[in-house]
């Protein structure tokens, strides 16, 4: 399950706290009225109809008469009647007040026990006083009594409480919660900015282009994006000046180079000659390895569909075409990923030429899946140490600790590799392959 944000755990603090503030003022009340009336759990207008048709049946007509007196009042209207009375089935049938009568008086099916809803006035317009009517409307209770006469008992006051029990200040409690979820929606608002500037951030993570937030909110919040704003404006001129060096010095120097290759055709054949051509070769391979490590810094902008099966297939046919062994095993659906036909090659093919390079064979396997296509490339050599696996992706950095070409480039196949992946919003990772041997493990998000 995915961790929650903080403003849904703020409104599950706030809708917890309110629960439980309800069922213990619920708890209270029914646990105060039960040893009020020793009755336990029970409805108490139905509790009180009982009680009083009890009494009737055992009563002479004096006594009814001072029982009557004893529970009229403004809530509760009861009166005697010889006759049945009209209209008793009109209204709406109250079936939870009729079964509770019939529990708490044990009577049987033939006795009479009606609970009806008393039509109330014209609904009026408006959703609040609609609701305050369907609250406010009267209730009658008609039970049979032993002595042949009807017991007639109408509610006065609002229906709910008087059925109920409880307070209009647990009611009220209810509409706590709409003020709660009216703060829900003031936190939302308020946390909203940070929101916003999580996600700017992580954008500027993998594309490394400035993508400035309106400043809004809070104070502080204002203050956190304007800074974060500035920051990201001054890495992304940091990180492109740093791209334009490197491409400006490499650019300069292979013009240099070209003239030393020059120059060194004229001499005359022999070690001094072969040795300084190897060393212009390797000083042009280490330049075009600079000049790819600064194109790529800003590789996420440049994207399209792409088939990655295409673009695999390519690489490792080249390469076995060339002799080196190369093997592929890829799905026969296209995959296809946003990114650079180009970068995305430069990738593939720098892992394929490590795992050549250093593990004798590369063993290359695409797999496509529901939200990502992922490429395996897999070698036979020793391996890459657990505290290394991380620092291989740093620029200019090699296992083998040597600079010579020979047994490895210059330290940034890896750092382009892992480079234009994050740039395309995918990863890259390193783990032991099964029965020895290195894997690198590529997944990138499939195009939406």
């Amino acid at each position: 399950m995915r961790s929650l944000g903080l403003v849904w755990r703020v409104a599950l603090v706030v809708v917890a706290a309110l629960i439980a503030l309800q069922i213990v003022v619920a708890t209270v009340f029914y646990e105060a009225r039960s040893r009020a009336t020793q009755t336990g759990a029970r409805l108490p207008l139905p509790d009180q109809v009982a009680a009083l048709a009890t009494l009737l049946d055992g009563a002479s007509p004096e006594e009814q008469t001072l029982l009557l007196r004893a529970v009229n009042g403004l809530g509760l209207s009861a009166v005697v009647q010889h006759n049945r009375p009209d209209g008793i089935d009109a209204g709406r049938r109250l079936e939870l007040v009729e079964s509770a009568l019939r529990t708490y008086l044990d009577a049987p099916a033939d006795r009479l026990v009606s609970a009806r809803l008393l039509d109330g006035p014209r609904p009026t317009q408006g959703w609040f006083l609609r609701v305050r009517q369907a609250l406010d409307r009267r209730a009658q209770i008609v039970v049979a009594l032993k002595s042949g006469d009807y017991l007639v008992v109408e509610s006065a006051d609002q229906l709910v409480s008087r059925l109920m029990g409880l307070p209009m200040g647990f009611w009220a409690g209810i509409i706590g919660f709409l003020v709660a979820a009216i703060a829900i929606i003031a936190v939302i608002r308020e946390t909203r900015p940070l929101s916003l500037l999580a996600g700017s951030v992580a954008r500027f993570g993998t594309d490394l282009e400035p993508a400035p937030l309106r400043e809004r909110g809070s104070r502080e919040v204002r203050a956190l994006t304007r800074a974060i704003n500035q920051m990201q404006s001054r890495i992304s001129t940091l990180i492109k000046s740093r791209s334009f060096i490197i491409g400006a010095i490499a650019h300069d120097l292979r013009t240099y180079l070209t003239r030393f290759a020059l120059r060194i055709d004229g001499l005359p054949d022999g070690e001094t000659r072969d040795r300084a051509a190897r060393d212009i070769e390797d000083m042009k391979a280490l330049l075009e390895d600079a000049l790819s490590f600064a194109r790529t810094t800003f590789a996420g902008g440049e994207t399209e569909p792409i088939d990655l099966t295409k673009v695999v297939a390519h690489e490792c046919e080249e390469r076995a075409a060339a002799g080196a062994p190369v093997t592929m095993t890829l799905p026969s659906a296209p995959v296809i990923v946003s990114g650079s036909g180009t970068a995305l090659a430069r990738m593939i093919g720098n892992l394929v030429d490590n795992a050549v390079k250093y593990g004798h064979e590369a063993e290359v396997t695409l797999l496509s899946e529901a939200k990502e296509g992922q490429i395996l490339v897999e070698d036979r050599g020793p391996g890459i140490p657990v505290a290394d696996r991380e620092s291989i992706f740093d620029p200019f950095r090699r296992l083998e600790p040597s600079r010579n070409r020979e047994h490895g480039g210059a330290g940034l196949g890896l750092a382009i590799a892992r480079q234009v992946v994050e740039s395309y919003g995918g990863s890259i990772a390193v783990e032991d392959r099964p029965g020895g041997g290195a894997r690198f493990c590529v997944r990138l998000p499939r195009a939406s």
